[in-house]
């Protein structure tokens, strides 16, 4: 699942339309920024809740004790944060006392600061009776370069959270307005900062099988949020190429051949007699179609996986340009595909 991000210093309502007309159901916001200034907070909140009534999209919001203040609520007056458009609560520290969390869910859904979840504080919630089935951890978002998560740490959460069965929450950064203060991106991972979405995105479903995945900053990119939802949808990969030659491809999905190679990707296609045409070196995201030098094999597509030397029996078709050649490991057996020139 994609969720967006809004703000109240930056707040567009017409990027949560065009959201909302894409599929997206959830945004997140937080109501405790120290750069909003209070006029910005009392504009900015208005705005935001009259468009995300408009559009019915379910709102995430950071609950901490600023929270109740800014909104000049009774500290813990949690009734009230429902009665003004509230379901979705990510708690903060000083909220996350295992009966307050399974009394709030019988209102709102729950979702727990990941980083604060050991497992002696999950035994804490067995303990109570929390219903786990409902309960999302979250991790965070780090605005500061080089303070994001390592894989392997967030990996290791993760493991524990679906050792419990909690589903996982994770962002991912935006490639269109970034958020303030540092504008560098809000990933959870730090290896992601400054990647698309689009490849953020794929990353953290396919290779950590994050659930629910939200853009940190204040807006993504259209073309990265068409081919997130495009995937989601009809579960096809879409796959930039640059310096194309679309001709030799067919403009429909195609499947990746079952059987895994260490240096290619195989594409399911037609094999047919192919001339012998612009033959080079083939480095790491060349697009190659087999010539009849390959005899059975002509007409096969195929993707380089890692730096290939030259081949006479491959043609070059083009390449998938270096920020989206992240997504190459992650294409497996049977896997749809569908090139697109950039």
């Amino acid at each position: 699942m994609l969720g967006i991000s809004a703000y109240l210093k930056d707040f567009s309502a017409t990027y949560l339309k065009q959201a909302a007309d894409a599929g997206i159901q959830a945004v997140f916001t937080s109501l405790h920024l120290p750069e909003e200034t209070p006029q910005e907070f009392t504009t900015g909140l208005a705005q935001f809740r009259q468009s995300v009534h408009r559009y019915d999209l379910d709102i995430m919001v950071d609950v901490s004790r600023e929270t109740f203040k800014k909104l000049g609520l009774a500290q813990g007056d949690f009734s009230e944060l429902a009665a003004q458009g509230f379901h979705t609560l990510r708690l903060d520290a000083g909220f996350d006392e295992p009966q307050l969390i399974k009394q709030l869910q019988a209102t709102f859904k729950v979702v727990l600061n990941a980083s604060t979840i050991d497992e002696n504080f999950l035994v804490r919630l067995q303990r109570t009776k929390v219903d786990f089935s409902q309960l999302i951890a979250a991790h965070n978002f780090y605005p500061k370069p080089e303070t994001g998560l390592t894989p392997a740490y967030f990996q290791a959460k993760n493991h524990l959270f679906k050792a419990w069965g909690l589903q996982t929450l994770a962002f991912i950064p935006g490639d269109g307005l970034k958020r303030y203060p540092f504008y560098a991106g809000l990933p959870t991972l730090e290896l992601q900062r400054g990647w698309n979405s689009y490849t953020a995105y794929l990353e953290m479903t396919q290779r950590y099988g994050v659930q629910q995945v939200y853009i940190g900053d204040s807006q993504l990119s259209p073309q990265s949020l068409a081919w997130i939802q495009r995937f989601n949808q009809e579960h096809v990969v879409t796959l930039p190429i640059a310096d194309a030659d679309l001709s030799q491809l067919p403009q429909q999905p195609l499947a990746i051949r079952a059987e895994e190679s260490p240096q290619l990707i195989r594409v399911q296609t037609k094999r047919q007699p192919q001339a012998i045409k612009q033959t080079l070196a083939r480095p790491k995201g060349t697009v190659t179609c087999e010539n009849n030098l390959a005899k059975r094999y002509a007409g096969e597509v195929e993707i380089a996986k890692a730096d290939l030397p030259f081949s006479p029996t491959s043609n070059y078709l083009g390449t998938i340009p270096a920020p989206y050649q992240a997504i190459l490991p992650l294409l497996t057996g049977k896997q749809r595909v569908q090139f697109v020139a950039v």
